[in-house]
Formats: structure tokens, sequence, C-alpha cells
């Protein structure tokens, strides 16, 4: 008898597993596939906007942060320059849906040493720019550090949704950086590297350009928030759940029964 009662027990816990674990796995499935958040690898930087969700009519502060653990030639830069290109891309942007409106810089990142900002402005849709110099070297070796926010406005007539029934995807992309309107600022370079770590002493220069095996870049997506259900879908999805556990352990309960007769 405590076989069986043994039996039985494995077979009720199997079954709840596989059961809880398909509910876990099927949460949050949106369609599209939402990068995971950068750790530090060594050699590597990389500059990255966060996955965000968002409703209509909403104004969103949308984090990026540096993730680097990266160590320069250049063992004693005079100054370090990081610049980049902000623009949101995809079918929320392209039908105007969504827009940038303010880039701010970080507290942590105006803290660093020798900061100086060359230039945080909104240009156009597709020219929005953050470029500061400092001779920190410590931006290097970061694990997750804030560089600056993008005020994103989500338009009131936005759908969420393309017509076809799928996410409207939009990514905040960080590219290359352009000093065009800074070519009085000294430390504007006018180079396509977003990062710059400099000695012009030595005449020591370490120019980082995205896609040559140190500088990556992970676009988060912004994207609609998932529906919250009503307490009327959330009792349905209760009542389902519950059956099929029923059921489950009643198939279980047969099969464990059936293999059992053999041996009364």
């Amino acid at each position: 008898m405590k076989k069986i009662l043994a039996i039985l027990l494995a077979t009720m816990m199997v079954f709840t597993l596989g059961l809880t674990a398909f509910a876990e796995g099927e949460e949050g499935n949106t369609g599209i596939l939402l990068p995971d958040f950068p750790t530090q690898k060594e050699g590597e930087i990389s500059f990255v906007s966060e996955n965000t969700r968002v409703e209509a009519g909403q104004i969103v502060d949308i984090p990026v942060y540096i993730v680097s653990n990266y160590t320069s030639f250049v063992a004693e830069p005079e100054y370090i320059v990081i610049g980049m290109n902000l623009t949101l891309i995809g079918a929320a942007a392209d039908q105007n849906y969504m827009k940038i409106t303010a880039i701010t810089p970080s507290a942590e990142v105006q803290a660093l040493a020798g900061y100086e900002l060359i230039g945080c402005d909104i240009v156009d849709m597709l020219l929005n720019t953050f470029n500061f110099k400092c001779n920190d070297t410590s931006i290097f070796n970061q694990e997750k550090f804030l560089l600056a926010t993008v005020t994103v406005e989500v338009s009131a007539d936005y759908p969420g949704y393309n017509e076809d029934g799928s996410e409207m995807d939009c990514q905040l992309e960080i590219s290359t950086p352009n000093y065009d309107n800074y070519r009085d600022n000294p430390y504007a370079t006018y180079a396509a590297s977003p990062i710059e770590i400099c000695n012009d002493t030595t005449g020591e220069y370490d120019l980082l350009d995205i896609d040559a095996g140190v500088v990556r870049i992970v676009a988060g997506h912004v994207i609609q928030a998932p529906p919250v259900p009503t307490w009327e879908e959330r009792l349905k999805a209760w009542a389902i759940e519950q059956a099929i556990k029923i059921i489950t352990f009643f198939q279980g309960l047969n099969e464990v029964l059936l293999g059992l007769l053999p041996t009364l």
C-alpha cells in the first residue's frame, strides 16, 4: 500500500511541476524577442538602451547605460571622448507615434573626473546627440553605469499593434556620434568613433569604433505594455488551470493504476 501511495504522490508532483513550468514559459510572451541586459565581458564595451513598456499618451524616460571591462593601451589619457547618436527606429517611429523630446545626462556621468558636456541636443528625428568628455578611466570598468535618460513622448493615438494584430515594434538605437554642431569645441574630433581615448602629449590615440570587436550596441525595444486582465479574465484563467490540473491528475492516476493491475 505504501508503494502505491508513493507512486501516486510522485505522479502528482511530476504533472504539477510540468504544468507550472508551462505557465511560467508562456507568461510575458510578446512575439518580439527582447534583448537581455548584457554582462561585463573582458575587452568589451556595450552601450545599452533598456527595454521599455509604454502606453498611448505616456511620456517615459528610457535609461542608456554603459557596460564595460576594457583596458586601453593609453595608460594615462589626458581626455576621453564618448559620443552617440540616439534614434527611434521601427513602425511606431516611422508613423510618428513616438518621438524623442529630451536627452538628460545622468548625475553619475556628471560626477566623472574631468567631465565636460560637448553637446546634448534634439536636432530632428534622425539626429539626437549626446557627447561628453572626461578623464576618468573608471568608466571602462562598469557593470551597469547610467549615462543618460532619453525622454520619449508617445502619441495619444498610438495603437500599440499593427493591423495584423502583431505588436508595433520600436527600438531606441544607439549609433556613431555626430559633432557637426560642435566644431568650436576642442574635444569634438569629427571622427565616427563613439569612444576616443587620447593623450596629446605622448601622441597616443585609442579610437574604438562600433563593430570593430570592442564596442557593441544593445538596442532596447519600446513597445506596448501588456494589457491588464480583468477579474473575469483572471477567474476564467484560474478555472481553466484548475481543470487542467484535475484532468491531468486523474490521467496520471489512471495510468499508474493500469500499470499496477498486473502486479496485484
